[in-house]
């Protein structure tokens, strides 16, 4: 009898010690999670503060990584926005950024104070105040990317539809390269030459 009452205190010690490691396993295992889940989330608010006051970029010279550091814009609009400049040229406002894919109203609005569009490769205006003119048939591509709105691939096909089909008769002519349509033609027919 007593040896039947003995079992049946080991039983009941033994029953409670596995409640206990049972107890202990997930305490010990809850407290790993939101101990390592703090850790993770202060680590990650260091890395992801920005200083967005103490940086005007130039959209026309940025590259991939100045335009991520602008309070939304990841890699994938930093990519669009360089695409973009590179198939349209230079920005001429601000507001053209509104063109480019991924960019809606509030990215524009979150970035507008951020952002500025240098005017360095503008058609020049000499001393008398008069604009300097591109001979469209005789400038190489430096020369064409100083027009509003013709960057390095607009210029080169420029170039290129020139050396196929020869010189330029009329701006209309123009609308035959591939990328330029009416909208660029209007922003550069007062700085072209014939």
């Amino acid at each position: 009898m007593q040896a039947l009452f003995y079992g049946e205190i080991l039983n009941s010690k033994i029953k409670y010690f596995k409640e206990f490691i049972i107890i202990f396993t997930l305490f010990i295992l809850i407290s790993t999670v939101i101990f390592h889940e703090k850790q993770y989330n202060n680590v990650n608010s260091k890395e992801i503060k920005r200083d967005y006051e103490s940086q005007i970029i130039d959209l026309n010279k940025a590259d991939l990584e100045q335009l991520m550091s602008l309070p939304g814009i990841g890699t994938v609009k930093a990519k669009a926005i360089i695409s973009y400049r590179q198939a349209h040229g230079n920005f001429n406002s601000i507001d053209d950024l509104i063109n480019v894919t991924g960019i809606g109203p509030s990215t524009l609005e979150k970035i507008r104070d951020y952002v500025t569009v240098s005017k360095t490769n503008e058609v020049q205006i000499n001393m008398n105040n008069e604009l300097k003119k591109i001979n469209i048939n005789k400038a190489d591509e430096k020369q064409l990317e100083k027009l509003p709105g013709i960057g390095p691939t607009k210029a080169k096909r420029i170039i290129e539809y020139r050396e196929k089909n020869g010189k330029f008769n009329s701006l209309n002519e123009l609308l035959n390269v591939n990328g330029i349509g009416p909208k660029t033609l209007e922003k550069i027919k007062n700085y072209l030459a014939f």
